[in-house]
């Protein structure tokens, strides 16, 4: 219904017909009831990020960031919303429960999983949302865990102060998940030596791979690269070699990086490959390229380049 609306009011525009010729659908959207947007509820827990202050100019080191979630019992998140305090600033940041707040000094690596942490979830550009893990799974919040978050601030030519909340749901006492959702980082090893790609280059190639040892149930992936990224596919090869395609961003946006959840969770077999392959656009052409005429390498800055494929996937 809606879309006849919309389709009606746009003829009637472009015939040169009368507002009052259709129902004009921008006055149906009802702003949003409340900032937390699961079931219009507050969190059961709001994480606090300690306040940084932005500066004006300059590169920013990621912040690591690691704060004590102490509940008496254990909990299952089953969904998570991230806050910005100044979206202007807050590049992305990427959230984990881990176990031991000792053993946590240094800068994640994103590309990398390391089975000391259970990654939550992220805020990219165009994360508007709460976060709903699927029906009977969640994230594991042992007693004792914290939360560690890798924030990623970018300068702006205004100096600001950023504060950002994270929200968590929890699952009833009496209806814990069985599941414990997991997400798997794809990429092609050290992005320092493997990604470089050269000056102009309009469709430059990239893959990575990786072997599931176990029986998975693949639930969701979303797509990561930067300034010049074009376009991210997965795809699985089975162990008896048949293939079947996952998903295909056909045409990536670094400003709008949601997890696309699967409608059908897929069976992934123990020994099947999965396969990441995108294209890069270093060329004039694209207008987001923060300069076509240097090759571009990988690294954790934006105007350098990143390419990960994340699966979301609970075992069988």
């Amino acid at each position: 219904m809606k879309i006849k609306t919309t389709l009606t009011a746009a003829v009637a525009i472009a015939a040169g017909g009368l507002a009052h010729a259709g129902v004009d659908p921008l006055t149906e959207i009802q702003p949003p009831q409340s900032e937390w947007m699961y079931n219009g509820t507050a969190p059961d827990h709001i994480v606090d990020v300690p306040a940084f202050q932005v500066p004006a100019t300059g590169v920013i080191d990621y912040i690591n960031s690691v704060i004590p979630l102490e509940f008496e019992d254990e909990r299952w998140v089953k969904a998570v919303q991230f806050i910005p305090g100044d979206k202007r600033v807050l590049h992305h940041l990427l959230s984990y429960v881990v176990a031991d707040t000792a053993d946590n000094e240094g800068m994640i690596d994103e590309a990398v999983n390391d089975p000391r942490r259970e990654f939550l979830e992220g805020y990219a550009p165009g994360k508007e949302y709460a976060t709903e893990f699927p029906e009977n799974t969640g994230i594991k919040v042992p007693t004792g865990s914290a939360l560690r978050m890798s924030i990623h601030y970018t300068s702006f030519g205004q100096e600001t102060v950023d504060n950002t909340r994270v929200g968590l749901w929890f699952a009833d006492e009496n209806d814990e998940p069985e599941l414990e959702y997991r997400t798997h980082s794809v990429s092609p090893g050290n992005r320092t030596e493997n990604i470089v790609i050269p000056p102009g280059a309009m469709n430059h190639e990239m893959a990575a791979t990786h072997v599931f040892e176990e029986d998975i149930l693949l639930r969701g992936f979303r797509a990561h690269m930067h300034y010049r990224g074009k376009s991210m596919a997965a795809r699985v090869i089975y162990p008896d070699n048949t293939q079947e395609e996952i998903i295909n961003v056909a045409d990536y946006n670094f400003a709008w990086q949601p997890t696309y959840q699967m409608a059908e969770p897929m069976v992934i077999p123990a020994g099947s490959r999965v396969v990441v392959e995108g294209l890069f656009d270093n060329s004039e052409y694209n207008p987001g390229n923060p300069d076509p005429t240097v090759p571009a390498v990988g690294g954790l800055q934006s105007w350098e380049e990143m390419f990960i494929g994340y699966f979301s996937y609970t075992e069988l």
